[in-house]
C-alpha cells in the first residue's frame, strides 16, 4: 500500500479516507467528461479505481456521534452508491476490498457483479454474501455455503463472475 505522509508525520485514518474520497471523486468526474469525448469519437481505455479498506472510505471512519455527522455520512454514502451504479456506463470499473461487507453502504454490494469471498467471521457478512452468490433468497438458506463461508481455508475463495450470457457461468 501507499503511506500518505504530510509534514513528516503519517496521516490518521480519517484524513487518509477523506483525501482518498476526494481524489476518487475527482478521477470519477474526469471519467464522466472522458465519456462525453468518447461519444465524439475519441477512444480512452477503461478507468480502474481500487478501494482498499473500502468500509472506511465508503462508509466513513469510525462511528459518528452527532446527528449532523450521521446525516452527512448518509449523504456521502448515497453519493458513493450512485457512483457505483453509474460507473459502468462511463467505462469505469470500481473494485473494493473490505474485511467487513456489512459495514459497506447497502447499494454498493448490490451493484457488484463480480465477487471474491474469503473466510468471513461475521454472521451479518455471510447473510449479505449468500444472496449475492445466489445461494439464499427470502428465507431459503443454503446452510452448506453459509458454514463454508465461515471456514474457507487460507488462500481459498469463492468467486462469482456476474457478466455472462450462460447461466452455468454464473455459478460460484
Amino acid at each position: 500500500g501507499v503511506t500518505v505522509v504530510e509534514g513528516g508525520a503519517e496521516m490518521d485514518e480519517f484524513a487518509k479516507a477523506a483525501l482518498f474520497s476526494l481524489l476518487a471523486a475527482v478521477i470519477y468526474g474526469d471519467a464522466v467528461v472522458r465519456r462525453r469525448e468518447t461519444l465524439a469519437g475519441v477512444h480512452f481505455p477503461p478507468l480502474q479505481i481500487f478501494f482498499e479498506e473500502a468500509n472506511k472510505v465508503l462508509s466513513g471512519v469510525g462511528s459518528s456521534s452527532s446527528d449532523s455527522e450521521k446525516k452527512s455520512g448518509s449523504v456521502v454514502s448515497a453519493i458513493w452508491e450512485s457512483m457505483w451504479r453509474d460507473a459502468r456506463k462511463y467505462d469505469i470499473f470500481l473494485h473494493l476490498m473490505a474485511q467487513t461487507v456489512s459495514q459497506l453502504p447497502s447499494g454498493i454490494l448490490a451493484s457488484c457483479a463480480n465477487v471474491f469471498v474469503f473466510q468471513t467471521k461475521n454472521s451479518q457478512d455471510r447473510d449479505l454474501i449468500l444472496p449475492h452468490l445466489g445461494k439464499s433468497e427470502k428465507g431459503i438458506v443454503n446452510t452448506e455455503y453459509k458454514r463454508y463461508l465461515a471456514r474457507i481455508p487460507k488462500t481459498f475463495s469463492i468467486v462469482k463472475l456476474g457478466y455472462s450470457m450462460d447461466v452455468l457461468d454464473l455459478e460460484p
